[in-house]
């Protein structure tokens, strides 16, 4: 819920206590599509079934996520996009460009919604579970991408994640358990400093 609340995609029927604040203004209370381009966190679904536009082209989702305003792509974009697409375990990036969300698998579709987040110009990425459909080597690899472009464009990311060894890998970690923040701060920090059962099972893990 708190990732809905920081995209802006809080079903009307719940409010959002607290502060949100992306350039300089408070977007608690507004939706995605009332907010400006520079108040819009790119999101990386769990779904990507559901995330993708099942009428328009992978190329045209892609081009639009870099651009912000084309569906097709000029001869730079489609430069950018397939390097990424190589980058993300596509061997031959341009056979899936005309094809739809549903012609190609579930882990294609998966990294697709990422290369979508990464080719945005937002100044935050929320990644939910985005690895979930892919084999533990190349979740690592495209978890290490998403880090390096962070890193590399200084903006934000957050990564929700049930997998421990990815989130030991963050800079900071908040522990959330039964709807409730447990602990926060650097992932040493956080767990050692925190007498709550659930991240003493956590600890219990590491060692």
């Amino acid at each position: 819920m708190l990732s809905r609340a920081i995209a802006g995609f809080m079903p009307e029927t719940v409010g959002a206590a607290g502060d949100i604040t992306f350039a300089g203004e408070s977007v608690c209370d507004l939706p995605m599509l009332q907010r400006t381009a520079a108040q819009r966190p790119a999101v990386i679904f769990q779904d990507a079934l559901q995330a993708l536009n099942p009428l328009v082209s992978i190329e045209g989702q892609l081009t639009l996520a870099l651009t912000g305003t084309r569906t097709k792509p000029k001869s730079k974009d489609k430069t950018k996009i397939t390097e990424l697409l190589t980058q993300l375990g596509f061997p031959n990036p341009e056979t899936i460009l005309p094809l739809y969300p549903s012609q190609i698998s579930g882990g294609q579709r998966q990294r697709v919604c990422i290369a979508i987040g990464l080719l945005s110009n937002a100044d935050i990425i929320i990644a939910d579970e985005p690895t979930s459909a892919l084999d533990p080597v190349t979740e690592q690899e495209i978890l290490k991408l998403i880090r390096d472009n962070v890193k590399q464009r200084q903006i934000g990311g957050l990564l929700i994640t049930h997998d421990l060894h990815s989130a030991l890998a963050c800079d900071k970690l908040l522990v959330i358990d039964d709807g409730g923040v447990v602990a926060y701060g650097s992932p040493k920090h956080a767990l050692e400093s925190s007498s709550h059962a659930f991240c003493c099972s956590l600890r219990d893990l590491i060692e």
